[in-house]
This record gives C-alpha cells, sequence and structure tokens, in this order.
C-alpha cells in the first residue's frame, strides 16, 4: 500500500535557485512558504533554521526543510545578508549570490521549493516534519539525480519541466527511503505506515466545505471511533478535528491570495458559519486577518 501512495504522489516545483554564498556573507531568506529541498554541489558551510538549529553543509549534502521555514545558509560565521527576492518564478532557475567576490571561499547550493500532494494522506509526507533533516552524501543514488536536475535547469531542453518533475519525484523516493532506514523523525512518517486512514482523509480533504463527523470518518476507515481518533492522531499528529481545520484555515488562505471571493464567501466554502469565526480562527493559526494577509501575503511565517 505505501507503494500506492508514493506512486499516487504528485510535484509540482514551484521554483529552484542556485544559491552561492561566500565567506562572510550569510544569505538570509524569508520564510518560504512551502517544502525545500537544499543540495550542496560544492563547498562547506551551514544552514540555521527559524529555531537556530545548525546543520553542517558538505558537498553531496541534502537538507530538507519544512514550509515556513526562515533560512540562513552560511560559509561562515558573518551578518546576515536579507535578500529580498528568494523565490524565482515558475520554471526558471535564478542565481543568486550574497558577494561576487570570487576570491573568498564560498557554497554553491541548488535550493528547490516543492509542492508534494498524496491524496490519501490529504497532503504530504513531509506535512509534519517539525525541522530540517540531512542526509549526508552516503546514498550514491542522490548525487547523480541532482546532477541531473542542475542540467535539466541550466539548459531548458525540451521537456524540461516534466524532466524536472520525474527527476524530482525520484529524488524524494530515495529521501524517505533513507529517512525510513535511519529512523530519523520516524513519527513524521507514520502516515505512510497506516494506509488504513486514507479513506477518512480522502473524504476530509476532497470538499473541504462540507461538514463531516467522526462517526462517518471512523467508520470510513473500519475502525471504532476511540480507535479511529487513537490512529489518527498517531500517524498524523493531531485530532481528526484539529487536523481538518487545519486544511481548511490553509485552503482559505490559498483563496484569499488566488481568487477575488470576498472573505464571507472564503469562509462558506472552507465550512464556517460566519466571516467573523473564520477571520478569528485565520488570524489565531496566520497571525494576522484575511484582509491584511490578502494585502501581503509574502510576510506569512506559519
Amino acid at each position: 500500500m505505501r507503494d500506492q501512495l508514493l506512486k499516487r504522489m504528485t510535484i509540482e516545483v514551484r521554483s529552484f535557485a542556485v544559491c552561492e554564498v561566500r565567506r562572510g556573507w550569510p544569505l538570509e531568506t524569508p520564510p518560504l512558504g512551502s517544502v525545500s529541498l537544499h543540495y550542496v554541489l560544492r563547498g562547506k558551510g551551514s544552514l540555521r533554521d527559524s529555531s537556530n538549529q545548525s546543520l553542517p553543509l558538505a558537498p553531496g549534502s541534502l537538507v530538507i526543510c519544512p514550509p515556513n521555514q526562515r533560512l540562513t545558509v552560511s560559509e561562515t560565521v558573518g551578518d546576515s545578508f536579507q535578500l529580498p527576492h528568494c523565490e524565482p518564478a515558475s520554471g526558471t532557475l535564478e542565481w543568486l549570490s550574497s558577494q561576487r567576490d570570487d576570491r573568498l571561499p564560498g557554497v554553491l547550493i541548488l535550493c528547490g521549493m516543492l509542492d508534494v500532494v498524496t491524496p490519501e494522506l490529504g497532503g504530504s509526507p513531509f506535512d509534519r516534519l517539525q525541522a530540517p533533516v540531512r542526509i549526508a552524501s552516503a546514498n550514491a543514488a542522490i548525487s547523480p539525480l541532482f546532477e541531473a536536475l542542475f542540467e535539466e535547469l541550466t539548459t531548458q531542453a525540451l521537456g524540461c519541466q516534466a524532466m524536472i518533475d520525474a527527476l524530482m519525484k525520484q529524488c524524494l523516493v530515495l529521501l524517505l527511503r533513507e529517512l525510513q532506514a535511519s529512523s530519523v523523525h520516524p513519527a513524521w512518517l507514520l502516515a505512510l505506515e497506516d494506509p488504513a486512514l486514507g479513506a477518512a482523509v480522502s473524504a476530509m480533504t476532497e470538499d473541504l466545505g462540507r461538514r463531516i463527523g467522526i462517526e462517518e470518518l471512523a467508520a470510513l476507515s473500519h475502525m471504532s471511533r476511540t480507535t479511529f481518533i487513537a490512529r489518527f492522531k498517531r500517524a498524523y499528529g493531531l485530532p481528526p478535528q484539529r487536523f481538518l481545520a487545519e486544511q481548511r484555515l490553509r485552503q482559505g488562505r490559498d483563496l484569499l491570495v488566488a481568487t477575488s471571493l470576498s472573505v464571507k464567501q472564503v469562509a462558506l466554502r472552507c465550512a464556517y458559519r460566519s466571516r467573523s469565526q473564520f477571520s478569528a480562527a485565520f488570524k489565531s493559526r496566520f497571525g494576522r486577518d484575511p484582509e491584511h494577509y490578502r494585502r501581503d501575503p509574502r510576510g506569512d511565517s506559519r
């Protein structure tokens, strides 16, 4: 069943950048709104996340980061350098340099921002990841894939986007294998271990405007209410209703940015009874009310 889940996993590569970071000139990103991968092509350095956890970087290192992380990449310790536009447009490769002085030692990193969805999981296998995870260069199969990705991005040949998506899916499957084998953060991979919950998650996420109760969800999973709640929380880290609320708020966030629907219309599409109820929940989750978020979504930090 896990193979079927991964087979149906879809990947949309939002953007790629090559980040060149010189000694004494760290590169600091704004919060990244999606799962991000960082592969070290050359040089050595460190990556620090929003909680100040620091991971070493060396050629062949691969780091996967959960969404909404503010990252600082350094060749060595120095003053932060704020890069105002760290998210290039989809389908392009942008070269980002903290300092162009070639006399300074540097670290060169291929960075990608991805939207990963597995329908039965109601999102991505990486949604429960809480902190960046680093894989060293031990897996010989990963390195050629990223070298091929880099080649596709730089040449932009016919079928480039299809090839990039296919290569990235291979990279993610290899990454999941590596993490399972090494038992790194096993809790966030449990969703792949309990696919019996897939029917319930699909029912919850296919129509987020529909009201659905725990009893119906438990029946879809062929479990008692108590067993369903316990297994769901173990696999997803949240009780079913909190998980559903999170999915609805994410959809509301996307609708605010991508459509001209009024806040009340967005609220109704996300199963909220009123605009005020939606606004309160949205502000609690994202730190700003819907109107302010719509005006400036780039300030999203969660």
